[in-house]
């Protein structure tokens, strides 16, 4: 069954200035050993995947949407992407030494000081297992224009929809409006006009000086742990059952669970602000184990700032009209602006699937289209 793409350019950018490449895995990580490829689609519309050449001319790869914005059979790809720039193509995107076969993929770069980072580019993930599509319209590391999927198989998912009185210009808006250090943010270009929105694990992570504080969550944590000394953390895991948790003398996050091993999470260290924003570090989530369900849970409620300072708790609280209320002179202020104007789930934070009613992950069976919108910016 043939999965065919097509790409529609709302975005107010003239279709000859905007650039796409599509690549990925062309096979499981998890069970072979993969090459990076790109997609190339030959005179008749049919897509291929070619393997890409260390030190290779990759201007060449990309595409723009008035020269083809519709192909047949999307290959089967592991952590593929659709990469959209705006204007111009990214200065940087490399084929270079890497763990895949001795090759890996340099994206553009985004952070402040770097080469692309006044390129404006958008991203949409996916992958392509067997009869299932999964993809997402992620905004993890960064907000800069809009951009929706629609996937149709056995049934219609869409992600990626902006609430109806929703702009690109309402985030960029509100995240200045909420002053420094959350203002810091908004990247411009030399003419000021604006480029993305930085997610804060990145702003937590540059330097002279930081565009956030890596120490915004050191109070709302110690709180946390504090309180966990002599309270109790119950946390509800989908699939590994029930565990309760106490903070024990050497600032363990302890998980018990009748007949099972204990599961500990480390305190995240002071001044490490990153470990919240990015659920990595001491909230890496290793898949399928209760390690990585209870660090999921545990880092969506710390980027809510749901979980509790005073009294025992119960996570995950889905209460959205708990998520977001500042903490300890903290929360994550990035997801809240994102999901105010979103009305379909979204990712603003990796965990950020947790309680989701609407997943920020489409996974559709049977999937013969797979429709990307590049929406107005207006």
């Amino acid at each position: 069954m043939s999965l065919d793409i097509k790409i529609t350019n709302n975005s107010g950018i003239a279709s000859t200035d905007v650039h796409w490449i599509c690549f990925g895995l062309d096979s499981d990580p998890g069970t072979s050993s993969p090459d990076w490829c790109y997609v190339d689609v030959d005179s008749s519309g049919n897509a291929s995947l070619k393997k890409f050449t260390k030190g290779q001319d990759c201007s060449k790869l990309f595409n723009t949407v008035d020269a083809l914005s519709t192909f047949n059979g999307l290959p089967k790809m592991w952590s593929g992407q659709f990469l959209f720039s705006f204007k111009q193509l990214p200065k940087v995107f490399n084929i270079v030494t890497g763990a895949q076969n001795g090759l890996g993929v340099q994206t553009p770069p985004f952070t402040p000081g770097t080469a692309d980072a006044d390129t404006l580019f958008v991203v949409v993930e996916f992958t392509n297992i067997g009869s299932d599509l999964y993809a997402d319209c992620t905004l993890v590391d960064y907000f800069s224009a809009p951009v929706s999927i629609e996937v149709i198989g056995k049934t219609t998912k869409t992600n990626g929809i902006m609430k109806s009185t929703s702009t690109r210009d309402s985030i960029f808006s509100e995240i200045s409006a909420l002053g420094k250090p959350w203002s810091n943010l908004v990247m411009k270009d030399a003419t000021g006009t604006n480029i993305r929105v930085l997610g804060p694990q990145h702003a937590v992570q540059t330097t002279s000086p930081n565009l956030l504080s890596p120490k915004i969550y050191d109070a709302y944590i110690d709180a946390c742990w504090k309180n966990f000394t002599t309270n109790t953390l119950t946390v509800k895991c989908p699939t590994f059952g029930t565990y309760t948790g106490t903070v024990n003398t050497n600032s363990e996050f302890v998980f018990t669970q009748t007949g099972k091993a204990d599961v500990i999470v480390q305190k995240p260290a002071a001044g490490d602000a990153y470990d919240i924003f990015g659920c990595v570090g001491t909230l890496n989530a290793p898949n399928k184990t209760a390690l990585g369900e209870i660090a999921a849970i545990l880092g969506a409620s710390l980027n809510r700032t749901i979980l509790s300072t005073t009294a025992n708790d119960t996570q995950p609280n889905c209460d959205i009209s708990e998520f977001y209320k500042i903490q300890n002179g903290v929360t994550n202020e990035y997801a809240k602006v994102v999901h105010d104007n979103y009305k379909s789930g979204i990712y603003a934070f990796p965990f950020d699937d947790v309680c989701s009613t609407d997943s920020p992950l489409i996974q559709v069976s049977a999937a013969t289209n797979f429709n990307i919108t590049l929406s107005d910016w207006s």
